[in-house]
């Protein structure tokens, strides 16, 4: 009898174990996510970086250039969810190291602790648009401008390969690589990433949110 007393006492003993471990496990779980695309406004002086994370919490994206913090923010994001950051572009691109540094981190700015995804040498402007932005005045800057939910994750990521064309005129735009399918509006002018280059038409991405359209390749400089 004993021996079934000491026996039921460990089977409970184990039962509040197993349920303290599998409690701690689900609080304690890691937060991550990954930084999906890169969008210029040139003309406006600004880019847009959109992250998507995988547990619920606080994410901050952070611009770094050769050991200068230059701007940041951060949100709550729920599970699966995307973020955009838009970052107001006040000068060029330090050449101490290649490109400028784009961190997904747990806190904005030097505070963060933890970096979950990173582009240490992301070149997302030319000198031209830097100088440009520099010279009208425009301060480094980091403002959320986009927290969506699972459901809502970026439609159209910036393709792999994807490269910064200047469209120093800007361009009619197309629905495909059609003349017949033209949108009725023009790309405005200014540098804009080109994921696919044909004979007569470059495949432009404009923004996570927005399918990409395509422009005459006399209209890019190569």
């Amino acid at each position: 009898m004993q021996s079934l007393s000491r026996g039921i006492r460990l089977l409970a003993i184990s039962a509040v174990l197993i349920t303290l471990f599998a409690t701690t496990f689900t609080v304690s779980a890691a937060l991550d996510g990954v930084i999906l695309g890169y969008s210029l406004n040139a003309a406006g002086c600004y880019v847009d970086i959109t992250a998507q994370v995988e547990d619920a919490g606080f994410y901050a994206i952070n611009m770094w250039d050769d050991g200068n913090f230059r701007a940041g923010d951060g949100a709550n994001v729920p599970a699966g969810g995307t973020i955009t950051v838009r970052f107001g572009i006040g000068g060029l691109i330090l050449q101490g190291a290649a490109g400028i540094g784009v961190y997904l981190e747990d806190l904005v700015g030097p505070s963060a602790t933890t970096t979950y995804d990173a582009d240490g040498s992301a070149q997302l402007w030319d000198d031209t648009v830097g100088q440009a932005c520099a010279d009208a005045g425009t301060p480094w800057t980091g403002t959320v401008v986009s927290v969506a939910g699972a459901g809502q994750a970026c439609p159209f990521p910036l393709p792999v390969g994807s490269v910064v064309y200047n469209v120093p005129a800007g361009a009619l735009a197309y629905f495909a690589a059609d003349a017949s399918t033209y949108t009725g509006f023009n790309l405005p002018p200014g540098t804009w990433y080109i994921s696919e280059f044909g004979e007569e038409f470059a495949k432009v991405w404009i923004a996570c949110s927005a399918r990409p359209i395509w422009i005459p390749v006399e209209n890019v400089v190569r």
